[in-house]
């Protein structure tokens, strides 16, 4: 077996009767034992045998998040077969790109999504079913276990964080030992925790720590404040002393854990007024932002008040220090270039424009992300494509956005954007009134006298992050 079989074999026998997760089933909490897991990774591993899986088949994950998905994607460990996770929400011209480049052989559903496949032309064209549900009849003493060589594919990601071009990275074996093994590294941990997370990718980090870990299974993006929180008040009993989340789980749940110790979050930039709200949500946590990405799941930290102190008096967002584990330097133009053990190396299809070779033959990712650094924190400046020309110069719309905000924190949310030549400043309409005159003052001061403001009802943004602005979609606004 790979070194992250051996360990999760490991730490399902050293804490046996600890529980791992607590889930829910519709309105019912569930709860599970290490012991209980590794049983129900050696049916469903006897499961995908019956089913003909082998090592190097490619399954197309098509099945909502939740337990049985998790105990899937570790018995897929076990049979040496690849996963390539669908959100059931994905647009088709996700779709295509996942099939004209991973080919799927197999196709992963539930109860409930086998009815919705033939909704998706490319998936209902997949011979091979597994039904995520049909596992726990199997009996878990016939399972086979096979040599799994490190470098085997496990996991493939669509990303298209750092170029806005759709590509598909993978992580093998090693490599998805080595990121579980930088995220634990840098948590802060008092060696047994309840750990509520919102991330997959956390879930096995946990399990490999020993800790227990509380599944809500949320769509973020598609649930309303109200149903975020009816979900997690079927988990009030529970001890959670972390969490691990994006910006818009923090900004849309209550505070309902009493023994909640530390809040981890990252995924999208902040400005001052979310930052804020955050901060008076959690008052008695211990509050950092991550900053990383697919490629590398960690690669900076900062403590949330000084992000907020930093953001108050510069008008900058600081990412903070790269953590242990990973380097990060600036490329001539400031974009940030990180190297780490825990570093992604390969896409799918090749793709050599976003890593670089140094002479010490040191291979460095371009994040795409502008930056500078001052007594050694790093600054956020904004995405390299994402700016708007002042006279010769750039100036990056996120620099621009936080300078409002830091202005007038009464505003939620504004946006910048440059097009055809023009400089638009979009507003999020909220229940304070802030004057157009009164941002056009600022922006005259910070260059542009030529500023077109408008104020919206709400700003769009990413499905998965709320607090990410989908620029593209801010283009449709203009008239």
């Amino acid at each position: 077996m790979s070194r992250i079989v051996d360990l999760f074999e490991d730490v399902c026998s050293t804490h046996s009767d600890r529980t791992v997760v607590v889930y829910r089933e519709g309105k019912q909490v569930k709860r599970k034992s290490f012991s209980q897991l590794h049983s129900d990774v050696q049916r469903m591993t006897a499961y995908l045998a019956d089913c003909g899986v082998k090592q190097g088949d490619r399954i197309l994950a098509f099945a909502a998040s939740s337990y049985k998905l998790c105990v899937f994607m570790l018995a897929s460990l076990k049979t040496g077969a690849s996963i390539m996770y669908v959100d059931i929400f994905a647009k088709q011209e996700s779709l295509r790109t996942i099939f004209s480049d991973y080919k799927p052989q197999l196709v992963l559903v539930s109860d409930r999504t086998k009815y919705l496949r033939p909704f998706f032309g490319e998936i209902g064209k997949i011979r091979r079913v597994i039904n995520i549900d049909r596992f726990e009849n199997f009996n878990a003493e016939s399972t086979v276990q096979a040599d799994i060589p490190e470098n085997t594919t496990a996991l493939l990601t669509m990303t298209t964080g750092s170029t806005g071009k759709p590509k598909i990275a993978v992580r093998s074996h090693r490599d998805l030992l080595q990121q579980l093994q930088l995220i634990n590294k840098n948590i802060r941990s008092d060696g047994h925790e309840t750990v509520l997370t919102t991330s997959y990718i956390y879930v096995f980090a946990n399990i490999l720590n020993g800790f227990t870990t509380v599944m809500p299974q949320l769509n973020l993006g598609r649930y309303s404040d109200n149903k975020v929180n009816k979900v997690l008040r079927l988990f009030a009993d529970e001890a959670v002393t972390m969490i691990i989340t994006s910006p818009d789980y923090c900004l849309k749940a209550e505070n309902i854990f009493p023994k909640l110790k530390t809040l981890y979050f990252g995924g999208a930039i902040l400005n001052l007024h979310e930052a804020r709200l955050i901060r008076k949500k959690y008052p008695h946590c211990h509050c950092s932002i991550i900053y990383g990405s697919t490629e590398c799941s960690i690669i900076a930290q900062t403590d949330l008040d000084e992000f907020i102190e930093i953001l108050g008096k510069k008008h900058l967002s600081v990412l903070g220090r790269p953590v242990d584990g990973v380097r990060v330097r600036l490329a001539e133009n400031g974009e940030i270039l990180v190297t780490s053990e825990a570093m992604l190396e390969n896409y799918l299809i090749s793709d050599s424009s976003t890593k670089e070779t140094d002479a010490d033959g040191t291979l460095w990712h371009h994040t795409n992300d502008i930056a500078e650094y001052d007594s050694d924190l790093l600054y956020f400046l904004g995405k390299s494509r994402r700016y708007v020309t002042v006279g010769n110069k750039k100036i990056y719309s996120n620099c621009i956005e936080q300078e409002i905000i830091a202005h007038f924190p009464e505003l939620a949310k504004c946006a910048v954007v440059e097009h055809n030549g023009k400089i638009h400043v979009f507003l999020q309409k909220g229940k304070y009134k802030v004057r157009t005159e009164d941002i056009a003052k600022l922006l005259k001061n910070i260059g542009t006298d030529n500023a077109k403001i408008t104020a919206i009802k709400k700003i769009p943004c990413d499905v998965k992050h709320h607090t990410k602005i989908d620029y593209d979609k801010l283009k449709g606004y203009i008239r």
